[in-house]
């Protein structure tokens, strides 16, 4: 069977009880999504990975009545597949995201973090809004849901994408890169583009800002690069 057909089929296959819980055939499964080489042959890509693991972890198709009961070894194999396919294909377009999928922000930023948490030394993440910025212990051996729970702190208000710099230059953080995931415009009172530029003259580092934006359009923080 594809590695596509498989992860789009897991649901289906666990619902018929194959492979059933506990058996040799769920190891098989396991190892087989988990594997290095079968993931770089079928050029899987990681969000075809998250989206497998999002639908399958959700215990019911999208539109139709098909229940089952997720495997907890199956879900823990979609989750290190997911970080380990990640490692794999940096190289692949971005542009071959499905498009109209149920993934939610959420997911893609827990899925992310765990990258980053996993492939850079020293890091520090943080979520933000309406004015606060609460730092989030991350670690690279944490699962998922581990990360997304944390992430779902965010306090609530609007979205203020100039906050993690701010908070840097209060704390005295010195920051190579600012890596800002985002669905939302940005409302602060602060320019992000110009909060960002007087962060780099205060702290005499020319390095840069990326911004992964789940929107149709790039706002004022554009002109951050």
């Amino acid at each position: 069977m594809p590695m596509a057909v498989l992860l789009k089929d897991l649901g289906k296959l666990t619902a018929n009880k194959l492979p059933a819980a506990g058996s040799a055939d769920v190891v098989a499964v396991c190892e087989r999504i988990q594997d290095e080489t079968t993931l770089k042959k079928a050029k899987t890509h990681p969000f075809n990975i998250l989206v497998a693991s999002e639908n399958y972890k959700r215990g019911h198709g999208k539109r139709s009545k098909l229940k089952w009961e997720p495997d907890r070894d199956i879900v823990q194999a979609l989750d290190c597949a997911l970080f380990c396919d990640s490692l794999l294909d940096v190289s692949s377009s971005l542009s071959s995201v499905t498009h109209g999928s149920c993934i939610s922000s959420v997911a893609v930023a827990a899925a992310m973090c765990l990258v980053i948490a996993q492939t850079e030394p020293d890091t520090q993440i943080v979520v933000f809004a309406e004015g606060s910025v609460l730092p989030c212990a991350f670690s690279s051996d944490m699962t998922f849901m581990q990360v997304a729970a944390q992430l779902i702190q965010t306090p609530a208000g609007s979205t203020d994408c100039a906050l993690p710099i701010t908070w840097a230059s209060e704390n005295v953080k010195t920051v190579d890169i600012f890596i800002i995931f985002t669905n939302n415009q940005t409302f602060g009172r602060e320019n992000p583009a110009d909060t960002l530029k007087t962060y780099r003259q205060v702290s005499a580092t020319r390095k840069g800002t990326f911004l992964a934006c789940n929107t149709v359009i790039l706002f004022a923080i554009c002109n951050m690069f």
